[in-house]
């Protein structure tokens, strides 16, 4: 039984704006790639408004995110982009019922936070990627496409152990959760706080410098957010370079790797880097260790 919900030509689809804006040109943009795709989308005249930080107030971007999530003849919600303000609308969804039936729900960076809640307290999954087409390449826009059109029975994601135990030739079978490392952070002792148990954790970011991300991973692991994680897996981390143009990203990493006693590794081409392959959340996959690793999700 496939995992994921799946579009067809002719279904309706909704596009959001629950943090930041983008520009009325890249919205519009959007609304074209969708519609090539043979969609029915939806925008509300008044996506964008006023407000000091995000693309609307948190009253109007709350209702068309409630709106999007509980139209009947919409089959899929799609996030025009992240920045800021997703987790502002989160205590007001704590009032509103999940829909019979999951929807498709598409975005990353500061949609994280609605990914979680979506996943753990609407049993939705969700998928970890967007439409952006100033920011990825064709065939990052292809994949996603083809994901939510159902046109592949599996995604796999190749990738490197980055401590012992991910060397150790095994498989773990779990659902992954996860995304933007700063947001998942920032949802600590909130309602929609991770909840890595039995998980494999996907963790990605941009424009961090290494002791900042250090300092992120390791409130986490003080957190015991990663305690009954089954693994952790490391997407792109872009950017983020010292003053002097070196880069601690790496060294970091793998010194946090090193020091847990689960397995960890590192894929690229997940997050925020110009090949963004899109990733499903909320789902069950496997995770194929050793010299060489794999992550397989079936749809």
């Amino acid at each position: 039984m496939r995992q994921l919900p799946v579009l067809k030509a002719g279904d309706a689809v909704e596009i959001i704006a629950p943090a930041s804006r983008c520009t009325d040109s890249l919205l519009s943009d959007l609304q074209s790639l969708l519609s090539s795709w043979g969609l029915k989308c939806i925008v509300s005249n008044d996506i964008f408004g006023d407000d000091l930080l995000c693309a609307n107030s948190d009253e109007r971007r709350f209702t068309l995110l409630k709106q999007a999530l509980q139209r009947p003849e919409t089959k899929a919600v799609i996030c025009a982009r992240g920045g800021y303000g997703s987790m502002r609308l989160i205590p007001n969804l704590a009032s509103t019922l999940p829909t019979p039936s999951a929807k498709l729900f598409v975005g990353m960076s500061d949609i994280t936070a609605l990914n979680l809640y979506l996943q753990q307290q609407w049993n939705w999954p969700t998928i970890h990627g967007a439409l952006a087409l100033d920011k990825f390449s064709s065939e990052s826009i292809a994949d996603l496409k083809a994901m939510l059109f159902g046109d592949k029975p599996e995604v796999k994601f190749s990738g490197e152990p980055l401590n012992p135990l991910a060397q150790t030739n095994s498989t773990i079978s779990a659902k992954i959760t996860g995304g933007n490392l700063c947001v998942i952070q920032a949802g600590i002792g909130t309602a929609w706080q991770i909840d890595a148990d039995n998980k494999i954790v996907l963790l990605e970011e941009i424009g961090e410098r290494g002791y900042r991300i250090d300092r992120m991973l390791e409130h986490l692991s003080q957190a015991n957010i990663f305690a009954k994680a089954k693994a952790i897996i490391f997407g792109d981390f872009i950017g983020g370079e010292e003053p002097d143009g070196s880069s601690l990203t790496h060294p970091v990493i793998q010194r946090f790797a090193r020091s847990l006693n689960l397995p960890v590794v590192q894929i690229e081409g997940v997050g925020h880097g110009y090949h963004n392959l899109a990733m499903p959340l909320g789902i069950q996959a496997e995770l194929r260790l050793g010299e060489q690793v794999e992550l397989l999700c079936k749809l």
